[in-house]
């Protein structure tokens, strides 16, 4: 087995398992479903919530190709939800635990973009 570091998919054993789990899952089509419609909030935050937890090269069970782009759609959407006077602000009556929350799903999707965390163990 070629291991390469301590997070649980840092090994060909669960890239292996990984890729099984997920197969015939067409997850980039679902991903770009839930991110075209800016004011598709919940979707939108459900989709993003994917590429943070599977966002990781060893573990994506879609198109490595299309993942920054996903990544980055995600955290457009999300960015313009915690603008001031936005309507996902105003929905949620700026409640600050709900744009923190959202903030902090922004820089999860940052540190994917970035590569950040690949190399690490993490305790997603």
């Amino acid at each position: 087995m070629g291991a390469w570091g301590s997070a649980p998919w840092h090994n060909d054993a669960a890239a292996d398992w990984f890729g099984g789990v997920f197969a015939g899952i067409d997850i980039d089509t679902h991903i770009s479903d839930a991110l075209e419609y800016d004011d598709d909030y919940d979707r939108v935050r459900a989709a993003c919530y994917l590429l943070a937890v599977l966002g990781h090269s060893m573990v994506w069970p879609g198109d490595l190709e299309r993942l920054d782009g996903h990544l980055e759609r995600g955290i457009e959407l999300l960015t313009e939800m915690v603008e001031p006077e936005s309507d996902f602000r105003e929905l949620w009556e700026d409640a600050p635990e709900v744009v923190e929350a959202v903030r902090a799903e922004i820089a999860e999707l940052e540190t994917r973009l970035n590569g950040e965390n690949e190399d690490e163990d993490e305790d997603d």
